[in-house]
């Protein structure tokens, strides 16, 4: 299983997780908490999610996880967490 969390925003702060289990091929990502996304991924290439976290301070997070490729993390258009399996 591989884990990584970061914190969005400046003023107003959230927490987003991400678990990947390459033997399970199982996709978990949280935003404070809340889960939203779970779901299996079979493809050995990553699959890419898109979100806007926040409601006075608005950020664009793209996250790319799954595959055999690293956990790849950009909010606002730049990278700010790659994780290798």
């Amino acid at each position: 299983m591989t884990k990584v969390t970061f914190e969005i925003g400046e003023a107003e702060k959230h927490v987003m997780e991400v678990d990947w289990s390459l033997f399970m091929k199982h996709l978990v990502i949280k935003l404070d908490g809340e889960k939203v996304v779970d779901k299996f991924h079979y493809s050995p290439a990553p699959e890419t999610f898109h979100f806007d976290v926040g409601n006075n301070e608005m950020h664009r997070v793209e996250i790319s996880a799954g595959g055999f490729s690293p956990i790849k993390v950009y909010v606002d258009g730049k990278a700010t967490q790659k994780l290798r399996l």
